[in-house]
């Protein structure tokens, strides 16, 4: 092929490309499958699964003025119910595993609409767990700024062709969980809720989770992401309703981040006491926790693992809310931390029953643990250092098997794995007594954990265990999600 021939077939074959580029993003522009610029007409939408995309376009194109934003805590809310509880168009824009500055950003682009007069924010202290400067590496944020220019990225993602025939083509009657706004992205029909479940992961996650807290970022940083990405949004917005809430992990969340992550747990008790001041400067918002209602965090059989809760949580919080349970208060903003502490410092666990409360008294004092009591077949099994403290008894360990206490004449030994005590009097080997313990001294998930009233019985004068404290309280789910 001469140089003539060759310039007339890259003319002829760039003008083929533009062309079919311009029919393209013409067909894109056109049908617009995520709705980007326009809500559809023409055709069912089918909504997206890629939260992070989808909702830029319901934010952009959607009439609505309460928006739901948050991580994957807040996606079992359903809008028609939360309608019918606090009035309103709800539109649900929750983004799973998302960050502050993501939640900032389908915010923005909702408020700038100007038809918002409420936002209510599930506010995770994750969230904030990032750099101040950090770049999403997930969020499309072409799709969430003012420059057309940019747009190509959404018109000639391949993925999002594929997404358009697919509307185009996919009947009606198909599909379902991705036609409906009330059921996107709502996991709640898919979730095995268990209690079992959930401890299994709780012991699990104890000795998995060592460590995690390695590479914390500081309290400033923490501070400094929640003004950029959230607080801005208050300043910004005066005459929007903004209604904050902490949500309910399980009570075993919190105790795994509070032994093995204790800088982290720390830094969220300090954020909440910051964010509520920095919040409470301004009329439009309040704040309402829900991490210390024990009626829920407690009530493991509503969680899929040791934070995700069921609908009929996300219902009973709208409640709440609506009725202004929980309103975290200048009077009340220490309370809500130190009951928290509070339930930590007496948490018992029981591998058949679940989680409760327990109050230990040792000669009238009562004594507190650093990881939670366990029941095990009846019995109450506590850390056997911390016990040994607690009874003023002199502790050895061999750093193998053997515990030896000491405590005047009076002497116990105890071995890993077994289910009895030596104890004896004074120096005399003939006065050496074997006790049952009723279960196995031995190490769960780091701690060595030992029955604590044959112990007591030995060495306190006087010894009680109140009885366990539950905090349950029935749930109902009012409203199923519709199909």
């Amino acid at each position: 092929m001469d140089n003539k021939g060759y310039r007339k077939f890259l003319v002829k074959f760039t003008a083929s490309t533009l062309v079919f580029a311009l029919l393209v993003g013409l067909f894109m522009y056109i049908v617009d499958p995520l709705q980007l610029y326009r809500k559809s007409t023409f055709y069912a939408p089918l909504y997206s699964s890629q939260e992070r995309y989808q909702n830029a376009g319901l934010a952009h194109s959607y009439e609505y003025d309460t928006i739901i934003l948050g991580s994957s805590m807040t996606q079992n809310f359903v809008p028609s119910h939360v309608e019918s509880v606090m009035g309103g168009e709800v539109m649900k824009l929750s983004i799973e595993g998302s960050t502050a500055m993501e939640q900032h950003a389908v915010g923005q682009v909702a408020l700038d609409t100007g038809q918002v007069k409420r936002v209510l924010w599930g506010l995770d202290y994750f969230a904030m767990r990032q750099d101040v400067d950090a770049e999403s590496e997930n969020m499309p944020m072409y799709m969430y700024d003012h420059n057309p220019f940019n747009d190509y990225e959404y018109l000639f993602n391949i993925s999002n062709i594929k997404h358009a025939w697919n509307a185009l083509t996919t009947p009606e009657s198909e599909s379902k969980a991705f036609r409906n706004l009330d059921t996107l992205r709502n996991w709640d029909k898919s979730a095995k809720y268990s209690q079992k479940a959930v401890l299994e992961t709780w012991e699990k996650a104890r000795t998995k989770e060592i460590g995690y807290g390695k590479n914390e970022f500081s309290l400033d940083n923490v501070k400094a992401v929640f003004d950029k990405y959230v607080l801005s949004l208050v300043k910004e917005y005066p005459e929007t309703e903004f209604t904050f809430y902490y949500p309910p992990y399980t009570i075993l969340r919190q105790q795994v981040w509070a032994e093995t992550n204790p800088v982290r747990a720390e830094n969220q008790y300090a954020m909440k006491k910051y964010m509520f001041e920095q919040f409470s400067q301004y009329p439009n918002v309040k704040v309402y926790d829900f991490q210390e209602d024990s009626s829920i965090t407690y009530d493991l059989a509503q969680y899929k693992d040791l934070s995700h809760h069921s609908q009929a949580i996300n219902e009973l919080i709208i409640r709440e809310i609506a009725e202004g349970k929980n309103r975290v208060t200048a009077e009340n903003v220490d309370a809500f931390n130190e009951e928290l502490e509070s339930q930590l410092a007496h948490l018992a666990v029981d591998m058949d029953s679940g989680a409760f409360s327990l109050f230990v008294y040792i000669d009238g004092q009562e004594a507190e643990f650093s990881v939670p009591a366990q029941v095990r077949e009846g019995r109450i099994l506590v850390p056997i250092k911390e016990l040994s403290a607690a009874l003023g008894v002199e502790f050895g360990f061999d750093g193998t098997s053997v515990v030896k206490l000491r405590k005047g004449d009076t002497t116990a030994i105890l071995t890993k794995g077994s289910t009895e005590m030596v104890v004896q009097t004074g120096d005399d080997a003939a006065n050496a007594e074997t006790v049952d313990l009723g279960y196995a001294m031995q190490n769960l998930s780091g701690s060595m954990m030992v029955t604590i009233e044959p112990i007591a019985d030995i060495f306190a004068e006087s010894f009680e265990v109140t009885e366990p404290q539950q905090y349950l309280k029935e749930i109902h789910m009012e409203t199923q999600a519709s199909e």
